[in-house]
């Protein structure tokens, strides 16, 4: 990516709310050292696409259980009393009172419109994930993830957070420990899908069992909702980690980079950063940064800063 998709990325991930979608398309653009993919029109075109198939699905099961749209408070009903007004079953009023715009079912009870989402994303599209995704970098890079239908659970979940949203459908992210999912509804009422999955639905037992098997014990703070820039985060953390696995540094330096771009991260990506710009031929720019990390440590792990420093001076010797 260039230095205008880096400074898109900044922009997008301290605007609130974050645009998700727009934010992980710039992080894959960094997969492509030649590209200069700033514009998410694409990503979002196809997005936008798989809620227009989704759409009649969760029409015909809002007609079933007798659906209604939720209306904001103080907003005037739309014309004809119900969704869609009269003679225009696609077609209803968005909360600003606008005739004509896509029908929306924030009304549809968490597990209809979870079941129909499973239907319309995990059955339909086939939007699922298999063990061998997790040695793709493809499987963490969103444009990717639509093409092939295919990620990890975090992508996937991206995916299903994006459509329903696009749906009028309440949901989230939810981070369990090595596995994130997504709960349709809100925090108070809400059901629990596994995209990875396909979108089964999961049962809070099911839950539990999956934090327990990554040998942490559950409490309901494992179901709160995920931060977009935790989100981010995770996502650019598998990306080192396979990136690591792999030995091919230089994609593990840019997921480095981006991260330090998020307001909150950590002081050891910058100690990671200063050691791959040494191992890729940056000795002074490696060096600024294992002294930076040194210079942010050094009353709490004076080791850890004594080690740098020294890494530091070997690097900058190798300039002579």
């Amino acid at each position: 990516m260039s230095a205008r998709g880096r400074s898109r990325f900044a922009e997008v991930i301290r605007r609130e709310p974050v645009d998700l979608a727009v934010a992980c398309h710039l992080l894959a653009a960094e997969a492509d050292a030649t590209a200069d993919d700033t514009d998410a029109a694409a990503t979002l075109e196809a997005l936008n696409a798989l809620a227009a198939r989704a759409r009649p699905l969760l029409a015909a099961r809002a007609t079933a259980s007798r659906g209604f749209p939720r209306v904001e408070r103080g907003t005037p009903p739309p014309a004809g009393g119900v969704e869609g007004g009269q003679g225009q079953p696609g077609a209803g009023a968005d909360p600003a009172g606008r005739v004509g715009e896509p029908r929306r079912f924030g009304a549809l009870d968490p597990r209809t419109a979870a079941e129909a989402l499973h239907e319309a994303l995990g059955l339909d599209a086939g939007f699922a994930g298999s063990e061998g995704d997790y040695d793709d970098l493809r499987s963490s890079l969103l444009p990717d993830v639509l093409r092939r239908r295919r990620g990890l659970p975090i992508l996937l979940s991206v995916v299903w957070l994006e459509v329903a949203h696009r749906l009028g459908v309440a949901s989230y992210l939810v981070g369990l420990p090595g596995h994130v999912v997504v709960a349709v509804g809100s925090p108070e009422d809400f059901v629990l899908v596994d995209p990875f999955a396909a979108g089964r639905l999961l049962t809070i037992h099911d839950a539990a069992a999956k934090v327990r098997a990554a040998g942490v014990a559950f409490n309901r703070a494992h179901l709160a909702p995920m931060d977009p820039q935790d989100v981010l985060t995770r996502i650019l953390g598998n990306v080192r980690i396979l990136a690591a696995r792999s030995d091919t540094p230089r994609t593990r330096l840019w997921a480095v980079e981006l991260s330090l771009l998020l307001p909150h991260h950590p002081a050891s990506l910058r100690r990671e950063r200063g050691e791959l710009r040494v191992r890729l031929g940056d000795f002074l720019g490696g060096a600024i940064d294992l002294t930076a990390f040194a210079d942010t440590v050094a009353e709490v792990e004076p080791a850890a800063a004594a080690a740098a420093r020294q890494a530091a001076a070997a690097a900058r010797a190798r300039l002579n």
